[in-house]
């Protein structure tokens, strides 16, 4: 993350090229190797640093195993920044060491190790004649007494090596720092420049720091500070002690701790808590099984001739046992025992369960529990176990990060073409520290990166996939009981829960159609103010329309008003005169056919039904027929919609009449 706004393109530089020099380095899988000795043994090391080696990724990031390391036991923080010194210790070849101090060759040649030996016997007599030591003339000699070297040290080994101790220490050094004086009417250069120079160590040969003291714009005062050195040497020999060279003063050795003592903060992983309930598992397991292999034989003295044969006999599944006639005995099987024993051993298998925090849910095995809710607790059961561990690999990723940062911006001085993967798989190319033209068309560099600074920032999405994935399952359910303008408002939301390919750019366009902003855009506010009054903009443009559309189409309606009620007047004439002619038509054609059925009953039928349409059907016409014209023009839309209606039903009458 950037420092001031005129370092974020600097700021994402620098965070490609750590996800470069990450991926060549394979920091992934030494993070994994170092966290894995944390859960086992209580404790992981990590190392970054700067190599000379040309052909190689000049900042370099190791695993360091856990049993060459020993640090100052007063130290109680995490990050071990009270601890006044780390050790390490490595064996190195005499040739490559010899070659690393070209100045002390002598001094390592006689404190190299010849493990040219033989075991000794039990009687600690050498068995061969082969050098176990060398003397500090370099001479070999036949020492008595065991070797300290484990057998991963000799077996097979003939080849002279030293080892190396490295040590990293901190003393208490007076040095001066920078102070910055602040005016007003400061133009924002020098602010930027004090922001940055500021508590640093004051550098003589620094032509800006120096300026600025001499014009008076700055200080410097005295202050005292812890600064490390490191030192190496082989046996007595002392090879190498000068003051770190890496300017960010830490140690270069990142731990990842598991559990610490709080006694004497003794690192121990979740191993040591179960080594005692899985010992009583092992033991109830034993038992139980010397139980049902066994049987108790209660009998007679004489009851058989050999006890142990027939002990043996009773012990076999198609054992055979003869005893003298009129004896007693019996075989005790303690089968109730047995499942006692079987009870405990699964009590230390669930104890075994709890402690580690690995249920079965977190395992993804099926069990009786059908709810999700039920499955998600079990699930947040486990992680407050094992939650401490992944706080501490987020920690060290933390540090490690700061450290490689801070390196990246001492000692990546030279041109770089950097290859990026992006989520898509996609390679993109970067250049760094090259030169190249301003827009003014004066030389400048293009992607410094020792010109500014930054922060190291650890995102913990990733390591709370079990968590995200029960919110993401819940969200989803949920919208599907939405309204589905509800779920579109809150869909950028959900996707952002899943871990989709391609992601951002799938919640980037879902809001672009739904209008919601980035909910950590810093800028939300002042975005969604704008999008406000874009949208009360549209309403009021839209609303200004319609009532313009309103009072077009009223004025036509009124033209076409006046001419709907002339042809409606015109029509209703029209019609009436037809439903009487049609009315008398069709009272003589239904007569002429009862007459021919001889139908009594049909014939007055008829007459009731035609005298009721023509009451119907007549008197209306003829008052509309009759009436002045002066009246259609004052009639109120209600009328006119009643007489439609009237004219619809005498006409539908008069279809069923003739029909």
């Amino acid at each position: 993350l950037p420092r001031g706004g005129e370092d974020t393109e600097s700021a994402l530089t620098k965070q490609q090229l750590l996800k470069y020099v990450s991926d060549v380095n394979k920091g992934q899988f030494i993070r994994s190797r170092a966290w894995a000795d944390s859960v086992k043994s209580g404790v992981g090391w990590l190392e970054s640093g700067i190599r000379s080696d040309p052909t190689e990724e000049p900042l370099y990031e190791r695993y360091e195993h856990w049993r060459n390391m020993w640090w100052d036991h007063l130290a109680k923080e995490s990050d071990l920044s009270d601890a006044r010194y780390i050790f390490r210790a490595k064996w190195t070849d005499l040739d490559i060491a010899q070659q690393m101090f070209p100045t002390r060759k002598a001094a390592l040649d006689r404190s190299a190790r010849n493990d040219e030996f033989r075991y000794m016997d039990d009687d600690d007599e050498p068995t061969g004649f082969t050098p176990l030591y060398r003397d500090s003339n370099g001479n070999p000699y036949l020492g008595y007494g065991r070797s300290q070297f484990d057998e991963t040290f000799t077996i097979g080994n003939r080849r002279e090596r030293n080892r190396l101790i490295e040590c990293w220490y901190r003393e208490p050094v007076q040095v001066k720092r920078f102070r910055g004086t602040r005016f007003a009417g400061m133009g924002d250069n020098i602010v930027d420049t004090f922001n940055q120079l500021d508590g640093q160590v004051f550098d003589p040969s620094d032509r800006i720091m120096s300026e600025l003291v001499n014009q008076e714009l700055a200080s410097v005062y005295d202050a005292i500070e812890m600064q490390v050195w490191v030192a190496i040497w082989s046996g007595d020999y002392l090879l190498l002690n000068q003051p770190s060279p890496y300017k960010h003063n830490r140690f270069p050795f990142i731990p990842i701790w598991c559990y610490r003592r709080d006694r004497d903060g003794m690192p121990y992983g979740p191993i040591r808590q179960m080594r005692d309930p899985q010992e009583d598992l092992n033991k109830r397991k034993s038992k139980a099984l010397f139980i049902l292999s066994t049987n108790q034989l209660i009998g007679d003295e004489d009851a058989f001739e050999d006890w142990e044969e027939a002990a043996d006999e009773a012990a076999r599944p198609d054992g055979i046992l003869k005893h003298r006639r009129g004896a007693q005995f019996e075989i005790n099987r303690n089968i109730e025992l047995a499942g006692q024993h079987v009870d405990l051993m699964m009590a230390d298998m669930e104890f075994l369960e709890s402690a580690s925090g690995v249920t079965e849910e977190n395992l993804g095995e099926i069990n009786n529990v059908q709810s999700g809710t039920a499955i998600n607790l079990r699930q947040v059961q486990g992680s407050v176990v094992t939650a401490l561990l992944f706080d501490n690999l987020r920690e060290a990723v933390q540090l490690q990060g700061e450290i490689n940062l801070s390196l990246i911006e001492q000692f990546y001085a030279e041109p770089k073409k950097i290859r990026i993967v992006n989520d898509r798989g996609r390679s993109e190319f970067m250049e760094v520290n090259e030169m190249g033209y301003d827009d003014a068309g004066m030389p400048s560099m293009v992607n410094p990166i020792t010109e500014s600074q930054a922060d190291f920032v650890v995102d913990t999405q990733d390591f709370r996939e079990s968590m995200r994935m029960a919110m993401f399952d819940q969200l989803m359910e949920m919208t599907t009981r939405l309204d589905p303008e509800v779920t579109m408002q809150i869909l950028d939301l959900v996707v952002d829960l899943s871990d989709v390919p391609g992601k951002d750019e799938i919640v980037r366009r879902i809001r672009r159609l739904n209008g919601q902003t980035d909910p950590e855009d810093p800028k939300r506010d002042e975005i969604e103010a704008q999008a406000d009054a874009q949208a009360q903009e549209e309403a009021d443009r839209q609303k200004r329309q319609q009532e313009a559309e309103i009072s077009v189409k009223e004025a036509q309606a009124g033209k076409f008003g006046a001419d709907t009620l002339k042809s409606e007047a015109d029509a209703t004439k029209s019609t009436a005169e037809g439903a009487h002619s049609t009315s008398e038509a069709m009272r003589m054609a239904v007569e002429i056919v009862a007459m021919l059925k001889g139908d009594q009953n049909l014939a007055r039928a008829v007459d009731v039904l035609m005298d009721s349409f023509a009451e119907g059907g007549e008197a209306t016409p003829a008052a509309s027929v009759g009436a002045p014209a002066q009246t259609l023009e004052t009639e109120t839309p209600f009328t006119v919609q009643a007489e439609q209606e009237e004219r619809e039903r005498q006409s539908q009458m008069a279809q069923a009449s003739q029909e």
